[in-house]
């Protein structure tokens, strides 16, 4: 974890990490290995994800594995025009 984020909000943090190894493995990964990947308790990496589902940033798939939400489309397009 970089230095910028070590003196952030630690829920913050788990919660950037989370969507970054969901992005890492495809766009979609199980709680199990989130939580080995990231190195959070499952029930941490649960209530994070779950958070992050009602919010739109990450959805459950029928498979019960999760992935990226909707929500996340529009920003990461904005983030693209910003660096052309």
């Amino acid at each position: 974890m970089s230095q910028a984020r070590r003196n952030g909000v630690q829920s913050v943090e788990r919660a950037l990490e989370i969507l970054e190894v969901i992005a890492s493995r495809g766009g979609a990964t199980t709680l199990s290995e989130l939580a080995h990947a990231t190195g959070l308790p499952t029930a941490t990496a649960h209530r994070l994800l779950r958070t992050m589902t009602e919010a739109g940033f990450v959805v459950q798939l029928k498979n019960r594995s999760y992935g990226l939400g909707d929500k996340l489309g529009p920003i990461g397009e904005v983030a693209t025009l910003r660096t052309r």
